[in-house]
């Protein structure tokens, strides 16, 4: 699943992914995120760090309660900082901008 309030990055993360033949739901928030969850299993979350009302790190902390072995990547143009839970196995990061190899590579690795 792909997690971003920008419909650009959502489009072209899903459509990197598609072309690689995963399936892919998406979400435009944190909230329709969890939404999803709730009858949903993904094997990897792409979630954007900085989004409006429950931002990414927020929707994280959420995810993990239910789901403590989600493997969630963040793809982020912030610093890492924000992100508190990086000794975690399933926690991993993609930085923004990134390039159509690093992406590919990075979910090939996680899953």
């Amino acid at each position: 699943m792909v997690v971003d309030d920008d419909s650009a990055v959502r489009a072209v993360a899903s459509e990197m992914l598609k072309r690689g033949n995963y399936q892919v739901a998406s979400a435009d928030c944190g909230q329709a995120a969890l939404d999803i969850l709730q009858s949903e299993y993904f094997d990897l979350i792409l979630l954007d760090v900085g989004m409006p009302g429950m931002s990414g790190v927020e929707t994280y902390q959420q995810i993990r309660l239910s789901l403590p072995q989600q493997k969630i990547l963040f793809m982020t143009g912030y610093a890492e900082d924000d992100i508190t839970d990086l000794a975690n196995p399933n926690t991993h990061i993609l930085p923004k901008p990134f390039s159509l190899k690093l992406f590919n590579d990075t979910i090939s690795a996680i899953i």
